[in-house]
């Protein structure tokens, strides 16, 4: 399954949908039901500063929820991959 990330619709996300559009690997649709989806083919890098976010609301960005697993989270980048296989 495709990696996804849920983001709430209000302004102060809104700079995370905006970016997520320049970016080819991702694919933004919405906003439905109040949330947009951000799908990645493999995997989905984010980078706070490159968003212009506060850590505060980039500690909040996965609060929409997710499809995936989080292979990387600091206070600088996100790193969202495929579900990792069952054992």
């Amino acid at each position: 399954m495709m990696p996804a990330i849920f983001v709430l619709d209000v302004p102060e996300f809104l700079p995370l949908v905006e970016h997520a559009r320049t970016i080819d690997s991702l694919k933004v649709s919405g906003p439905k039901l109040g949330y947009f989806r951000l799908d990645g083919a493999t995997h989905i890098r984010l980078n706070r500063k490159a968003l212009g976010f506060k850590p505060a609301v980039w500690h909040g960005a996965l609060t929409g929820g997710l499809i995936g697993h989080v292979e990387h989270f600091d206070n600088d980048n996100l790193v969202i991959c495929n579900e990792r296989p069952a054992s």
